[in-house]
């Protein structure tokens, strides 16, 4: 989930802004945090419309987070963290337009919403958030290695992304459920969320190809369209790293 404009703000003032805490960490060379202030998030998100507003995450959340954090970037090369990834940010809870968000991104940041199991943070909604905010960096970052009018092409004739808010609107209207749906992978998409936007169709297929539930690989070969789609998106990640084959996708386990 991320905003319709990109927001570039670095790093290191993050960090000029976030206080260190014995429960902070790096991983990977990416700085894991759990200390919350209104300031870890750019000067630009804090003012109106988008009134940036977080929660500190429970003391309890911190250790499964971490063990969540080295499972997700063990994933991706070092030296590809090193260069896109400086830090993520996990909170209790985060709002935007006065919009709960589960998950959003910075110029080389995530924020990422933990609020527990029982409220429905599960293991793999955190690790697959991780990978679908990243992606969005990633394809920020490299735009020309994606190929979008192939990619649009592998939708249905005729569809057109239907939120202008690129995806606010659909998590306002609760029209943003990343349920796999085969009625929509003979469409072309994954989720209903998927509809929103060329970005959130690209976070959804990334956080499947990195955290593949049990039925994703049948899905993509029984669907052409979602088939053509996994293509394009390896190639873009083969073209960040050789690591991402096929072959390296298809054998990722959640």
């Amino acid at each position: 989930m991320k905003f319709l404009t990109v927001l570039v703000f670095s790093f290191f003032h993050l960090t000029a802004f976030s206080s260190h805490t014995p429960s902070d960490t790096t991983i990977k060379g990416v700085s894991i945090r759990f200390s919350y202030s209104p300031l870890i998030f750019p000067e630009s998100w804090q003012a109106t419309p988008i009134s940036a507003k977080g929660e500190q995450i429970a003391a309890s959340e911190i250790q499964r987070c971490n063990g969540l954090m080295e499972k997700a970037l063990s994933k991706y090369p070092l030296k590809n963290l090193e260069k896109e990834l400086k830090a993520v940010y996990f909170l209790k809870s985060m709002k935007f337009y006065e919009v709960d968000f589960g998950g959003t991104n910075s110029t080389d940041a995530l924020y990422l919403t933990n609020g527990g199991i029982s409220n429905g943070y599960s293991d793999i909604y955190l690790e697959e958030t991780f990978h679908h905010e990243y992606s969005s960096i990633l394809y920020r970052n490299h735009p020309s290695f994606f190929n979008a009018r192939e990619w649009k092409k592998a939708s249905i004739r005729g569809f057109k992304y239907k939120d202008p808010e690129n995806g606010v609107g659909a998590i306002r209207k609760n029209q943003s459920s990343q349920e796999l749906d085969t009625l929509l992978c003979k469409k072309g998409f994954l989720t209903q969320y998927s509809l929103s936007g060329l970005e959130n169709d690209i976070n959804t297929f990334a956080q499947n190809m990195f955290s593949p539930p049990d039925n994703f690989w049948t899905i993509v070969d029984q669907y052409p369209r979602i088939k053509k789609k996994v293509k394009l998106l390896t190639d873009f990640y083969y073209k960040i790293d050789p690591l991402f084959t096929d072959d390296y996708f298809r054998n990722l386990q959640r």
